[in-house]
């Protein structure tokens, strides 16, 4: 194996190995999305996800409250970890194409 091969393939496992890191990340926050709800003049936040077929509904709080700031800030994570494992996924891709092709040579 030559010393390019290996760097290659070093770089991949470590790939791997966040890939892990931000999907435990992503299960270690809520499903669902922020939705506002206006309700007899009233607006309140819920938090929303799929169940099967159903959507459920849980209710977070009023707007500007400690606990939406709280679900914000968990929603912003979630994404945020998910944007990083996409763009892992597709560094993954090229690693693993760079190494078939150097293989091939």
């Amino acid at each position: 194996m030559s010393i390019f091969q290996g760097v290659m393939e070093e770089e991949l496992e470590r790939n791997l190995q966040k890939q892990d890191a931000f999907m435990a990340e992503i299960s270690a926050h809520p499903k669902g999305y922020l939705s506002v709800c206006r309700i007899g003049g009233v607006s309140y936040v819920y938090r929303k996800h799929r169940e099967g077929k159903k959507i459920v509904s849980v209710y977070i709080g009023l707007p500007g409250s400690e606990e939406v700031a709280h679900a914000e800030a968990e929603r912003e994570a979630y994404l945020s970890a998910k944007r990083s494992l996409a763009e892992l996924k597709l560094e993954e891709k090229r690693l693993r194409r760079a190494i078939k092709d150097y293989a091939g040579i």
